[in-house]
């Protein structure tokens, strides 16, 4: 995949949703060039994860934080494609149109913006504008349900609920194993695991 038209994608997904998933709903996809479209996205998370945990945040782990970071990233990349797979399975119970890469195009998009906004992982202090930015995701979410999986006006509420229940479920593991994964490497021989619970 260009990384230049991966960029302009996203750039295209963050000023203008409803166009660029109109753009993408006919554009001939494989599952690979989701996965490089998420990869190249997610630079900015994996960035964000190594920074704020290796040098700023929690400073002095460089290589415990490098190692979680590629952990996150890695899980995350297959989180969101796990996601469109369950959203593509629960289409029919919304009268909605069952097709995998139509649902996997939503899912990338809708995660663009949580993806970009990783960068702001490398402060703690910052953390919850990435949050933010998972919002803006949820709206691309809530408008490409009715474009990408024709979703009718009625059934449209209920699935996006549903599809957000899902998505913090996936992504709360993702970022579970890869805190725990940083927590046992970098301080293990200092405090045990549960010592921060």
């Amino acid at each position: 995949m260009d990384i230049m038209k991966t960029i302009n994608q996203a750039i295209s997904v963050l000023t203008n949703p409803r166009q660029a998933l109109q753009n993408v709903k006919n554009e001939k996809m494989e599952m690979m060039d989701i996965i490089m479209y998420l990869g190249i996205v997610g630079v900015p998370t994996l960035i964000g994860f190594i920074i704020g945990y290796g040098v700023i945040g929690w400073g002095g782990f460089l290589g415990p934080s490098i190692g979680a970071a590629i952990l996150y990233y890695i899980l995350a990349i297959i989180g969101i494609v796990v996601f469109g797979y369950i959203l593509n399975a629960f289409a029919p119970t919304f009268k909605s149109k069952q097709n995998l890469m139509q649902a996997l195009k939503l899912v990338s998009y809708a995660a663009t913006p949580w993806l970009i906004a990783g960068i702001l992982y490398f402060h703690p202090s910052i953390w919850f504008l990435a949050t933010l930015a998972g919002l803006y995701g949820i709206y691309i979410l809530y408008i490409g349900i009715p474009i990408l999986m024709e979703t009718p006006k009625d059934q449209q509420i209920p699935f996006l609920i549903v599809a957000i229940v899902i998505y913090i479920i996936i992504m709360g593991v993702v970022w579970q194993i890869a805190w725990n994964v940083y927590w046992r490497i970098a301080w293990g021989s200092v405090f045990p695991y549960n010592y921060y619970r």
